[in-house]
């Protein structure tokens, strides 16, 4: 295990764009998840999309060694700014990228679409690829030309964490008895939170989501229902894990 101690914890009001609850502890949970079920390894290589300010970067400095590697990216400036100037000159195997990809609310100026970006890596270069709360702010081209990506670099034996708000017969139920968090409204297979801001939170019909996993040959490992629909659970968006 590598000695973490001259790597502070990035500032509250920096790491709370990305997220509220407890940075650390959520992020370790996560990469737990990943360990446990889908034995990831310390000297594997990771993608990171949408990896904010860190907070799944920082359960990895400690976890991974240093035939293992680390690539983030983002579209939101300050939090690539952060982890490139505090993470990377003590950590030289862990990178991050500024990505210029357009989202109503994280990067509305941007000229790229999500739905025509090219991952900035070569193929089979990945063990694990990483999705926190990624899709939750993604519309269906946007979801379906990712994925496509994450087939290209990942390597045949590769793995994916995903996190989504999953419409599904259950979920829709504890929406009309007041119990989730969101209120989606339906838009064909996807379903937004506040249609004036479409992409601050979106929901995807089950169905229509696992029907992408196989399109693009990932399987279903397990899916981990999250307690933002009303049940209880101890992650809060939906976690899915894929295998090929």
């Amino acid at each position: 295990m590598r000695d973490v101690t001259n790597i502070v914890d990035p500032p509250e009001d920096l790491h709370i764009c990305f997220g509220g609850g407890d940075f650390r502890k959520i992020g370790q949970k996560m990469i737990a998840v990943c360990k446990d079920k889908l034995e990831f390894a310390s000297d594997e290589k990771v993608l990171d999309i949408g990896c904010g300010v860190g907070r799944l970067a920082f359960p990895l400095l400690e976890y991974l060694n240093e035939s293992g590697g680390y690539e983030g990216f983002d579209t939101f400036p300050a939090g690539v700014k952060w982890c490139s100037e505090n993470i990377t000159p003590e950590f030289s195997n862990f990178n991050f990228k500024q990505v210029d990809i357009f989202n109503t609310t994280y990067n509305p100026y941007a000229q790229t679409k999500a739905s025509e970006f090219i991952f900035p890596y070569e193929d089979n270069t990945f063990d694990l690829v990483l999705l926190n709360s990624v899709f939750t702010h993604m519309m269906p081209d946007d979801i379906i030309n990712y994925l496509s990506e994450i087939d290209r670099v990942l390597n045949d034996n590769g793995r994916v964490f995903v996190t989504f708000f999953l419409i599904n017969k259950e979920s829709l139920e504890l929406m009309d008895l007041g119990k989730s968090v969101h209120d989606f409204h339906k838009f064909g297979v996807f379903y937004t939170a506040d249609p004036k801001e479409p992409m601050d939170a979106v929901g995807y019909d089950e169905q229509f989501a696992f029907n992408l996993f196989e399109k693009h040959n990932f399987k279903i490992k397990e899916v981990m229902y999250g307690n933002w629909s009303g049940i209880k659970s101890g992650n809060h968006q939906d976690i899915v894990l894929l295998t090929r």
